[in-house]
């Protein structure tokens, strides 16, 4: 403590400032810092409130809640901004420890950053970025991108905002004064959950994860690869040269989610699978160190002299504290007690992660690799039982069994996936119970806590609501849905018979025949591509299989329509509606 007070200290009489200590221009992060140094705002999603950290003491002076989960924030003069789940926007004052200001301002947003008075902010849920008047909240711009924009920085300098896309590892320039989009950059086919860039020397520095999905012979360690993208953002070029693999560079590690480059060229990486930040010499391209922080890490920001990394942990509800000169954590801050039951936590923590041996061998690959929050990846891998899309688990505790040849009935059953594809060593003593075949193997359920834990969270699992009432096309849509015996299947409100059907799509590679699970439509829109391999690219692709001519072009676009809204609530939404 004493250390971290006199290098504070030292810092303030030297009257050292960010833009002397060159800091990276502005981006979102679950982590900022007031720009004198001297406090942390945390943003807690798991308990829909931010905090406010004393710098110097390492404690927590408030915890401010705001209702909402709290994705990113960003901090302005004497004041932080924050982004959250619910399409709101938060104004906070950390000097009065209150919230000021609070307005709807998109669908789901996730990144926020400030330029003068306006704020940038990406609507994850409505492929978009708002525009906001940082005086009134009120939103002023909408830029229409990609899909599921996430992460953002912003060079004030070049008038450029980048914004990663989550699924899909693209990055997209939009100039500042046009609000207009320049161009989009693709860091590769194969690269996702991207949720953040980080401009340092020239270059765009993107976190990722690599899937190896064209495997057909895939072992635990040739699934997934952890990567830090580069791209030079002026000429527009991903640099497959000079991109880091994490498990070469480093032991592997899991899920690369946030980075910070101090001035000297230090590159800071944290890993939320593995719980874990990889400290990399960008010139040297070798690892000087590998730190050990809380559970589920997704945000690093840096003091204003770069002498500290402080890492939020999401599930432990604290922050880490690493001396960027010895790069060892020298303090660990509570900032917040998250409001879950222990079981549905601890069953969270297990699906997040990949630093237990019990679920991943090597700290390589955990639930959430490819089931993010629940849902899919958008990969079709190639497993032994033949290509299997990679489904969502949204309300799976409701829609068993599970798998596309339907051979998971209880939750429990991912004991087997624990150990054949992440090499865990199981979550329960003895065998998996699922040999033969899991639905012909004794019960799961009961054997082990963790297991019941683990199965308790992925029952708990919900699509994302992101329509408020339907469209006049989603309307007609559902009537076709009706009339042309799509319910007969996919009857709500599961949407799902929870039976297997041969729907003409198997082949000779399938292990298990050709008749497969019946999956819910809950949450469809983000879950391309679609049927067990994959071979639908779009939606739209779906109803032109199953009904080819005998629906004309505006009844699959408005079927389509509809299938997008779901889940959707049965009562009109309060909270005000943002134009598209």
């Amino acid at each position: 403590m004493m250390l971290l007070l006199r290098r504070f200290l030292c810092a303030a009489l030297l009257g050292i400032t960010a833009a002397e200590t060159g800091s990276s221009p502005a981006r979102s992060c679950t982590i900022a810092v007031t720009d004198d140094g001297s406090r942390l705002i945390v943003a807690n999603a798991e308990s829909a409130s931010v905090s406010i950290v004393d710098a110097v003491s390492l404690t927590t002076i408030a915890e401010v809640r705001i209702g909402a989960a709290a994705q990113t924030v960003v901090t302005r003069g004497d004041e932080a901004f924050v982004a959250c789940a619910d399409g709101r926007v938060a104004i906070l004052d950390p000097g009065a420890l209150r919230i000021r200001g609070l307005a709807v301002a998109g669908v789901e947003l996730f990144g926020i950053v400030a330029d003068g008075d306006r704020l940038f902010v990406s609507d994850y849920g409505a492929s978009a970025i708002r525009v906001v008047d940082a005086r009134t909240l009120a939103v002023i711009g909408s830029i229409a991108v990609e899909e599921y924009p996430r992460g953002l920085a912003l060079d004030r300098d070049a008038q450029r905002l980048y914004v990663t896309h989550f699924r899909s590892g693209r990055m997209t320039v939009i100039d500042t004064e046009s609000t207009s989009v320049v161009r989009i950059i693709s860091t590769g086919a194969d690269t996702n959950l991207s949720q953040s860039v980080t401009l340092y020397g020239g270059r765009a520095w993107l976190p990722q994860t690599r899937s190896n999905a064209t495997n057909p012979a895939l072992l635990f360690d040739t699934t997934v690869f952890p990567i830090v993208s580069v791209v030079d953002p002026v000429a527009g070029e991903n640099l497959p040269l000079e991109r880091f693999s994490i498990d070469v560079v480093d032991q592997p590690a899991s899920m690369p989610f946030d980075a910070a480059v101090t001035s000297s060229g230090k590159l800071y990486v944290v890993h939320a699978g593995s719980d874990d930040v990889s400290v990399i010499s960008i010139a040297e391209r070798k690892k000087l160190a590998h730190v050990s922080v809380g559970s589920n890490p997704r945000g690093v920001a840096l003091s204003p002299d770069d002498r500290f990394a402080y890492v939020s942990n999401a599930l432990s509800g604290t922050v880490s504290v690493i001396d960027t000169a010895t790069d060892q954590v020298i303090g660990t801050i509570p900032v917040t007690s998250i409001p879950l039951a222990p079981n549905l936590l601890n069953g969270r923590i297990l699906f997040h992660t990949a630093a237990r041996a019990t679920v991943a061998r090597d700290r390589w690959i955990s639930c959430a690799s490819c089931h993010f929050e629940g849902g899919a990846d958008g990969r079709t891998w190639f497993f032994r039982d033949g290509p299997r899309n990679t489904p969502a688990l949204f309300g799976v505790g409701s829609t068993l069994p599970m798998h596309w040849s339907g051979d998971l009935d209880e939750l429990q059953d991912v004991e087997n996936t624990v150990r054949l594809i992440q090499a865990g060593t199981g979550l329960a003593a003895g065998p998996s119970h699922c040999e033969p075949a899991c639905d012909e193997g004794p019960p799961n359920a009961g054997r082990s806590k963790d297991l019941d834990d683990l199965a308790a969270f992925m029952a708990s699992l919900r699509a994302p609501r992101r329509v408020a009432t339907l469209s006049e096309a989603a309307r007609r849509g559902e009537a076709v849905f009706a009339g042309s015996g799509c319910a007969s299947c996919h009857a709500p409100p599961l949407y799902t018979d929870r039976q297997r059907h041969d729907v003409g799509t198997g082949g000779p590679q399938e292990r298990k025949g050709n008749s497969f699970d019946t999956p819910s439509l809950r949450g469809l829109r983000d879950t391309a591509p679609y049927f067990h391999d994959g071979s639908a690219a779009t939606l739209l692709d779906v109803p032109a299989r199953h009904f080819g001519a005998s629906l004309t072009a505006d009844e699959q676009k408005d079927l389509v329509e509809f299938l997008r809204s779901i889940p959707f609530p049965s009562a009109p939404s309060r909270r005000r509606a943002v134009a598209q």
